[in-house]
């Protein structure tokens, strides 16, 4: 498995390493963690982030299309829209609460 390292600012090492699943290119953070690493696979590339923030700005829209889409937070989860919001689906739309759930609008439809 052929493998090349090149030293970054931040003393931070890319790696490129070369197998019969595919390449593999890793960014290293000081102690050896791995921050970037991006699987390159004959399916198409695999991206995996570990960082404290993630940030994500775009002038027009961001786009996700996917078969599944998780999230999940240790402390809270905020979605706000200066427009309207929707949410819809094609099968049942569930929400589970271990506390009150809270509904607020001028006139609230059900039906």
């Amino acid at each position: 498995m052929p493998s090349q390292s090149l030293d970054l600012q931040n003393a931070r090492t890319l790696t490129i390493t070369e197998s019969d699943q595919g390449e593999l290119v890793e960014i290293h953070g000081s102690g050896g963690q791995v921050e970037l690493r991006i699987r390159l696979t004959p399916e198409g590339p695999v991206l995996q982030m570990e960082s404290v923030r993630l940030s994500l700005k775009a002038a027009e829209n961001v786009d996700v299309a996917c078969k599944n889409f998780e999230v999940r937070a240790t402390e809270g989860v905020d979605v706000h829209s200066d427009g309207g919001m929707r949410l819809s689906g094609q099968a049942d739309v569930r929400v589970d609460s271990a506390g009150n759930v809270i509904v607020k609008g001028e006139m609230i439809y059900l039906n």
